[in-house]
């Protein structure tokens, strides 16, 4: 995502400025970097809230499972992720991404690779977006996205599309 991309860049600009003695650049991007950081809270509240609710409704075999997968994933990181409040916002993004074919695990240790998570104020956050993005996942979370790609892959498997929430009232209508 391209704020994701471009706070990596105003973090690298302050610390090359900080390193250099170049006190009042890089305080200009550590500001910089709290302005984009507040511009991420407001852009992404809705879509995590959306998300969040949709996690705390997964069947609790689908949650183990995603449980499992980050465990397995990133072992050194996985109770701290798993205590996060934005825990039940990345197990909904895993089961959306199982619902278009990819695997969880594989997933995750992927995009956990791909660069630090130390500094993340929530660790769950960033990989949720990490995860959308690397699974090509919209970042709105659209229920009927989800819910066609899950009906499209798993049309032989009955059960999944309702264990992802798609068998709700506010799910697609489903035609034969």
């Amino acid at each position: 995502m391209a704020i994701d991309m471009l706070f990596f860049l105003i973090t690298a600009v302050a610390h090359w400025h900080a390193r250099k003695g170049h006190a009042q650049q890089a305080e200009a991007a550590h500001r910089a970097a709290e302005h984009l950081r507040g511009a991420y809270r407001v852009a992404a509240e809705q879509p995590l809230a959306v998300l969040h609710q949709r996690g705390r409704n997964l069947a609790r075999p689908l949650l183990e499972r995603q449980a499992d997968a980050v465990r397995a994933a990133m072992p050194g990181l996985a109770e701290q992720v798993l205590a996060e409040p934005g825990w039940p916002s990345l197990a909904a993004t895993l089961a959306d991404a199982e619902a278009v074919g990819h695997i969880s695990t594989d997933l995750l240790a992927r995009v956990a690779g791909r660069r630090e998570l130390g500094t993340a104020e929530s660790v769950s956050d960033v990989l949720v977006w990490r995860v959308r993005r690397m699974a090509d996942l919209p970042a709105d979370s659209y229920p009927e996205y989800v819910a066609a790609a899950s009906l499209q892959r798993d049309s032989a498997v009955p059960g999944t599309a309702d264990a992802l929430g798609a068998g709700t009232t506010n799910g697609p209508v489903r035609r034969r």
